[in-house]
């Protein structure tokens, strides 16, 4: 079952995002982050028997060089033990109807470029690789 995250779901959320970041952060800064979003309304969780298994975290701009809206997908992570069981289709599309409902026209989503097997499953759900993104940090 796909819903809104709430407060509660904090450590299951922080278990999911530490199998997909390689980056190091601490609990307390991860919660200070995951309040934040929770706050926008950008997180939902898939739950299955009362755990969360899956979880996806969006934005919504307004970027001026489409003169539209725009739904990003930040984190879509499904739990490694639950993974090809459908899970992330579901999230997606979710997503997908979150972004028709505040009247976005696309949806993007960046991917780092080890994760070959998410490029392979947003390439099949219809994504195309249009931009070349770089990062620099920290500043």
């Amino acid at each position: 079952m796909i819903r809104p995250a709430v407060k509660s779901d904090v450590d299951a959320v922080y278990r999911l995002m530490r199998q997909l970041s390689r980056h190091d952060f601490t609990k307390e800064q991860f919660e200070d982050c995951y309040l934040y979003n929770l706050e926008k309304g950008r997180v939902l969780v898939y739950e299955e028997g009362n755990i969360v298994c899956g979880c996806a975290v969006f934005a919504i701009h307004y970027h001026l060089h489409f003169s539209c809206k725009t739904a990003e997908i930040i984190n879509l992570i499904v739990d490694e033990h639950a993974r090809n069981r459908g899970i992330g289709k579901e999230l997606l599309t979710a997503l997908e109807q979150i972004a028709k409902d505040n009247g976005c026209v696309r949806v993007e989503v960046d991917s780092g470029k080890h994760r070959e097997a998410a490029h392979r499953f947003y390439e099949r759900e219809g994504f195309a690789s249009t931009h070349y993104k770089l990062t620099k940090g920290p500043v």
